[in-house]
């Protein structure tokens, strides 16, 4: 298997696992980050740029999680774009569109990612940055 079809099984993987904050579930979304994560997140109601090192993204998911139990969201993933930068890591962009359909809201963000595939042959996202759009 390419790297490009390794890493898109893991970024739809993740998709799926987003889709999973409705059932309260995080932890198997959370092994996706490597220990040496680094992620910064802007949001325009927020107004700031926000960072992430690999404990606070995973705490972030565990409140997501527990925020979005028993609701229907959707994550849709669109644009996947792989560009292998050595054997073991590539960088990643697509877009993210977020529907909460209870609030009748959605989010599309622009994210781009570098994944690292590990000692233990997992690969993992090592750097995120992710930039929203407003609230539609």
């Amino acid at each position: 298997m390419t790297i490009e079809q390794e890493i898109s099984n893991e970024i739809y993987k993740m998709m799926h696992l987003h889709q999973k904050f409705s059932e309260g579930k995080f932890e198997e979304l959370n092994n996706l980050y490597s220990d040496d994560f680094q992620g910064w997140l802007y949001m325009p109601w927020v107004g700031e740029l926000e960072h992430f090192n690999a404990a606070s993204i995973k705490k972030g998911n565990r409140l997501a999680a527990e925020y979005y139990k028993g609701k229907d969201i959707t994550f849709i993933y669109t644009g996947l774009k792989i560009v292998p930068q050595s054997i073991n890591q590539a960088a990643v962009s697509y877009e993210v569109i977020h529907q909460n359909k209870e609030q009748v809201m959605m989010v599309r963000a622009l994210a781009l990612e570098v994944w690292r595939q590990e000692a233990d042959g997992k690969w993992r996202i090592i750097r995120w940055y992710e930039e929203k759009g407003s609230r539609i």
